[in-house]
């Protein structure tokens, strides 16, 4: 575990303030300058003592990331940035622009265990998990870099959150904290392949965090094709922990689907997802696929539009999305970086 306070919550600072002789008020301003204010260097924390900063810095380096490389797309000025941890590994971070609001798509793992096979980042395998610190500083990082307010933050980059729940459900709870980020809880959104129990649990947290499951088929056999993650926790199962979710929470569910060229894009395989879904408290976000080295293709834009002209009649929202960041390698399912440790 990497020695830094960027691992700690609002609360857990003020214990350590604490134990090490400190009131805990000094704990609620190292927060705020490290979250907040997105401060690195111990220096510049203007209200705290000489002798508590070199404390923070014995406690270890505040700088748990190193920005290896940037990139602007000229196509829609979305931004990808390449981060090298501590340990030599790799992991990818983008920026979306949309008006003059502001997206990042961060990672919670070096790479993915869930193996989808149209995702690049699934080729990587997994490598480890991220730490909090590690999530968070993608957004600290980006937030500096950029000069601009982020006001969204979507946990869809490298990895599958819910295999790292813990980590980034207290990411999040600090993004969200009105004395850190402050991002609302309702511009949180946490994605996952179809991890069920997760998602029940998901259900009971205190916060008002979005969730989006990654569906891609209602055809259990075809899902058993393109998810592995299927196998283990069943179409029948995750549309019944969908349905717990939002009747627990009283919330609307995000269901994206990424179109596949001749796979998941004809008739019957959106009648199917019609006839599923008409029965879940929903929307649907159909995603055209981003093309990369893999065998599938992303269909022709007049059958996309058709694909999405079957949903006329549902009883859900339908939103065409396409990813930015396409030219860049940047866009949903392109992440992928060949780390220098395996």
């Amino acid at each position: 575990m990497i020695n830094t306070l960027k691992n700690y919550t609002y609360e857990e600072l003020q214990e350590w303030a604490v134990q090490e002789g400190l009131k805990p008020y000094v704990g609620r301003q190292i927060f705020e300058w490290i979250f907040a204010k997105a401060v690195n260097n111990t220096d510049e924390m203007l209200n705290i003592s000489k002798t508590v900063r070199a404390l923070i810095d014995a406690h270890g380096s505040l700088d748990v990331l190193e920005l290896s490389k940037h990139e602007i797309s000229d196509e829609d000025a979305s931004e990808k940035f390449l981060f090298t941890c501590h340990d030599g590994h790799s992991i990818e971070t983008v920026l979306l622009h949309s008006g003059n609001h502001f997206t990042l798509c961060l990672s919670s793992e070096v790479g993915c265990a869930m193996g989808c096979v149209f995702c690049k980042t699934g080729e990587m395998g997994l490598l480890r998990k991220l730490e909090t610190a590690e999530i968070l500083e993608q957004f600290i990082q980006v937030q500096r870099i950029s000069n601009q307010k982020i006001s969204n933050i979507v946990f869809m980059g490298m990895g599958e959150p819910f295999n790292n729940y813990e980590a980034v459900i207290k990411a999040a709870e600090i993004l969200n904290h009105h004395k850190g980020p402050n991002i609302g809880a309702r511009h949180i959104t946490l994605s996952t392949s179809g991890i069920v129990p997760r998602i029940k649990e998901f259900a009971h947290l205190p916060f008002q965090f979005k969730l989006a499951v990654s569906l891609n088929s209602a055809d259990n056999n075809k899902r058993n094709e393109l998810m592995p993650v299927n196998r283990r926790y069943p179409l029948q199962e995750l549309l019944a922990a969908a349905s717990y979710y939002t009747h627990v929470t009283n919330k609307l569910i995000f269901f994206e689907y990424v179109l596949l060229k001749g796979i998941n894009d004809g008739p019957k395989d959106a009648y199917n997802l019609l006839e599923k879904l008409n029965r879940i408290p929903c929307k649907l976000n159909v995603i055209p696929y981003n093309e990369t080295d893999t065998k599938f293709g992303r269909p022709e834009e007049e059958h996309i539009k058709k694909f999405v002209s079957y949903f006329k009649e549902a009883s859900f929202p339908v939103t065409l999305r396409y990813s930015g960041g396409r030219g860049i390698k940047a866009a949903c399912g392109q992440l992928y970086h060949e780390n220098l440790k395996k």
